[in-house]
């Protein structure tokens, strides 16, 4: 007899203005990863990007918001930290994708009569 696979859900959340990426959960995990290694090329390699597309996403992603979301650790080279508004909008919208997903897990096990799990790709640990 043949199992029922599992059920995944999986979300791509992001906010526009202008028809334009705002913040969404790609800026929000490269902040994430900055945040934990303290470097922009270290945060790129564990997202599998390239230095050059981790430091065009984190610059878009501070033109449109008008903030600077990282600053440069003085004198330890090339070390980034997160500005106050990087840590405090990192935090609001990883809190919000984490409210979202529990919804939609919820309701389409309720919908669709079936077990959906979380996909837990964008979990950080300690708001697990």
């Amino acid at each position: 007899m043949k199992r029922n696979p599992e059920t995944i859900l999986r979300l791509r959340v992001w906010l526009e203005q202008e028809d334009q990426t705002y913040i969404g959960i790609g800026s929000t995990l490269l902040l994430q990863q900055v945040e934990k290694l303290g470097s922009l090329r270290k945060a790129a390699e564990a997202l599998g990007m390239s230095y050059r597309r981790a430091w065009g996403k984190l610059k878009n992603a501070e033109e449109r918001i008008g903030k600077p979301l990282v600053e440069k650790t003085k004198g330890k080279g090339q070390r980034f930290n997160l500005s106050p508004y990087g840590r405090e909008v990192m935090e609001k919208f990883l809190h919000f994708y984490l409210d979202v997903e529990e919804y939609a897990t919820k309701r389409a096990t309720e919908l669709l009569e079936m077990d959906v799990k979380k996909s837990g790709e964008f979990y950080r640990d300690d708001m697990e």
